[in-house]
């Protein structure tokens, strides 16, 4: 089987899309035929991935910041209407902090950690209903 005719007309969901290992997942998910949702809270960053990939035809891009969660159900609907399914979800996207942890300050703690993990989780509790429904992804 062609390696590149398992992605064909899958829909694959890549925050963190606008740098680093997001960025290269959307090359790659391209490249093997996907239709790839490219999301984070860099929308110039995503223009210059999408336009970089191969296929911008192929990519949309979604930019939403994964801190706040109130807007991920609403955002989640309307990727539904335009692809009709996702097929996959790669949580990419979240922030680090590079110090020590005496010197971080706890906002900013509390910051990381609602970005990392219930932004992602989030994202993960809007997507499932459609994958369970499908019986796939």
């Amino acid at each position: 089987m062609n390696k590149k005719s398992i992605f064909n007309d899958k829909v694959v969901w890549i925050t963190g899309a606008s740098s680093g290992i997001g960025e290269a997942l959307v090359h790659e998910f391209a490249g093997l035929g996907a239709r790839v949702i490219a999301s984070s809270n860099d929308p110039e960053g995503l223009e210059r991935v999408k336009l970089a990939c191969g296929r911008p035809d192929a990519v949309s891009c979604e930019s939403f910041d994964l801190a706040d969660t109130s807007e991920i159900d609403k955002i989640v609907e309307n990727q539904i209407s335009a692809f009709g399914q996702i097929d996959y979800l790669l949580n990419i996207g979240g922030i680090s902090q590079r110090s020590r942890i005496e010197e971080t300050p706890l906002w900013l703690d509390r910051k990381i950690f609602e970005i990392n993990y219930f932004g992602t989780v989030a994202l993960a509790k809007a997507v499932l209903p459609y994958m369970l429904s499908r019986k796939s992804g």
